[in-house]
């Protein structure tokens, strides 16, 4: 126990002494910097003084200028290294000429050095290390050279002086919170050799206006962590110059993705063209761009992830090409400017809240294909006056339809075996029509979770599949209907299930909509 207690000690003493400055070295100019050994003795790296970087406060002031090499007892080395704390905190510090000879800047190294109000970086160096320049207040630009490949996490995190930056081509990864709440930055370049973005790196950069981007094939290749990770988030306008804002947004034909949260939030575009090269649609990739009023989805398309065109108002109608086979979650929800879309028979689902809140929607066709109909697929679209449920859907989700108060009607087909809870609640409905020869248990008016409308509970009229009423009073949630009929349809008195009624060769939604007509009218 005494040796593990001594070993313990001895590698807190070595660990600590692995900080400490080896040597102090006053330049011509009277200014003393205290540096390190590294690379086994033949080179140094800039360091604090003491063991510790708050040993001593303020050990650096006004200008430093860092040698290329030190000469010290006869021997000259070459300065090589920042490292990591070297001039954390200290305040006093105005400017720092750092050498070509430096080839890394460690972790903290400028940290909390508010005074200092700019710094030049080498193209020596290639790497600088996370938090370098956090809390540099004072810091208004800074030129990051060709040779670095990486911005390391929350390195100008804080600097709220900073107005502008221009990221290299050098650069391929930004890391998380690089630029994490620098408000006073309002533009920034992001060349095409990025690709990756890390979580929040432009977080509460709220000065934002404008994000040069010259390359949108690569751009549309970047991986973001979240949303706050594209600075879009913020600027809302994308540029390909200076001068140049990009409103009619034209995909290069190079381009087989759009990858996910790409132009999010970009409030500037009014309309986008993409080519047939691009396969899928990433999540978010459009969201929130409510200036869009026209989009064209080309039929290479295959898949529309979630959120894709969420919150996009401006889009008043969308047509979905044969060759998509899913429509993700919340694809076009609050798209409250669109009035139809055209969903083709390719598409098999449709996910939670793909529609919902799209409150201008008067009339959407939902496809054979599709067998399930997501949570809140619709909710909220509260123009819309009918809704016919095809025979291939077995399942409608909790809240599918909820809050859908202009319905008229709603025909449900036979195929379906489950009614999530409030389907179609918060819209009073005057007449459903259920094509359901089993019917099987939905939440009833008593419970907050009704799959119907107390008043539609109490007051439409529910018909049903002819030698079915018994079934349907005897079964928990149906039985809660109050006027309840076995339907009598237009040929001679015959069951009001899908049939050929207008002689078109075709069992459809016009067949039912026929049907409700004669209802309406007898």
């Amino acid at each position: 126990m005494k040796k593990q207690v001594l070993f313990t000690i001895l590698t807190m003493l070595v660990s600590v002494s692995a900080f400490s400055h080896d040597i102090e070295v006053k330049n011509a100019d009277g200014v003393t910097i205290y540096y390190s050994y590294i690379n086994n003795g033949t080179e140094l790296a800039v360091t604090y003084r003491g063991s510790g970087y708050d040993s001593y406060s303020n050990e650096y002031q006004g200008n430093v200028v860092i040698p290329e090499e030190v000469t010290y007892m006869n021997r000259t080395r070459k300065v090589t290294s920042i490292g990591g704390y070297t001039f954390s905190r200290c305040s006093s510090l105005t400017s720092v000429t750092i050498p070509n000879s430096v080839k890394s800047i460690g972790e903290r190294a400028f940290y909390d050095c508010y005074g200092l109000t700019s710094v030049t970086i080498p193209n020596s160096v290639t790497s600088i290390g996370n938090y370098a320049f956090e809390y540099c207040s004072g810091l208004t630009s800074v030129t990051i050279p060709n040779s670095v490949t990486s911005i390391g996490g929350y390195t100008f995190s804080r600097c709220s002086s900073l107005t502008s930056v221009t990221i290299p081509n050098s650069v391929t990864s930004i890391g998380d919170g690089a630029f994490y709440d620098c408000y006073g930055l309002t533009s920034v370049t992001i060349p095409n050799s990025v690709t990756s973005i890390g979580n929040y790196a432009f977080e509460y950069c709220s000065g934002l206006k404008q994000v040069i981007v010259k390359d949108i094939a690569a751009w549309c290749g970047i991986k973001f962590g979240d949303l706050s990770s594209n600075p879009l988030f913020h600027a809302h306008h994308l540029y390909s110059d200076e001068d140049t804002e990009i409103t009619n947004l034209i995909i290069p034909n190079s381009v087989t993705s759009i990858g996910g949260g790409a132009f999010c939030y970009c409030f500037g575009l009014t309309s986008v063209t993409i080519p047939n090269s691009v396969t899928s649609i990433g999540e978010r990739a459009f969201d929130d761009c409510y200036g869009l009023t026209s989009i064209t989805i080309p039929n290479s398309v295959t898949s529309i992830g979630g959120y894709t065109f969420s919150g996009c108002s401006g889009l008043t109608s969308v047509t979905i090409p044969n060759s998509v086979t899913s429509i993700g979650d919340g694809a076009f929800g609050n798209c409250s400017g669109l009035t139809s879309v055209t969903i083709p028979n390719s598409v098999t689902s449709i996910g939670d809240g793909a529609f919902s809140g799209c409150s201008g929607l008067t009339s959407v066709t939902i496809p054979n294909s599709v067998t399930s109909i997501g949570g809140y697929t619709f909710s909220r679209c509260s123009s819309l006056t009918s809704v016919t449920i095809p025979n291939s859907v077995t399942s409608i989700g909790d809240g599918a339809f909820s809050g859908c108060s202009g319905l008229t009607s709603v025909t449900i087909g036979n195929s379906v075996t489950s009614i999530g809870e409030r389907a179609f609640d918060d819209a009073d409905i005057p007449t459903v029509i259920s094509l359901i020869e089993n019917p099987f248990t939905i939440t009833g008016k008593t419970s907050n979770s009704r799959t119907f409308s107390q008043n539609t509970f109490n007051n439409a009229t529910l018909y049903v599949p002819k030698g079915t009423i018994g079934k349907y009073k005897e079964t928990e949630g149906w039985k809660d209907f109050l006027f309840i009929e076995e339907s009598t349809g237009p040929n001679g008195g015959e069951d009001k299930v899908p049939q050929d009624v207008n002689g078109d060769g075709i069992v459809d939604t016009q067949d039912v909509l026929e049907i409700y007509k004669y209802i309406q009218e007898h």
